[in-house]
């Protein structure tokens, strides 16, 4: 019996003992997001939590206003298409605070 072969009865063998066991099935992860962080060009971090099944973030200069659970103000967010440092073009995210913040 060569190396491959063992190799191959060992792996049969190992993945009917673990059907048997119960270790190979698959585990459902929910993929429902409820938050999503954000880095602005400036290397703060954001994070907003929002129904995200139907939550776009603006590009091409549009703003949009999301509740920052991280600075506990509302923020105003606009994206921009430049290039970075590195030459590529990508999305930079401007955010300001918004001036009907309460604080």
């Amino acid at each position: 019996m060569t190396n491959t072969q063992r190799f191959i009865l060992f792996f049969l063998c190992g993945y009917i003992m673990f059907s048997i066991i119960g270790c190979a099935t698959n585990i459902k992860v929910p993929t429902k997001i409820t938050s999503y962080p954000l880095v602005d060009y400036k290397g703060v971090e954001h994070k907003y939590t929002d129904n995200f099944d139907s939550f776009i973030f603006p590009n091409d200069n549009k703003k949009l206003i999301q509740y920052c659970s991280f600075h506990f103000d509302w923020e105003n967010i606009k994206a921009v298409y430049q290039k970075d440092e590195n030459g590529k073009w990508n999305y930079t995210y401007i955010v300001n605070k918004n001036k009907k913040s309460f604080k």
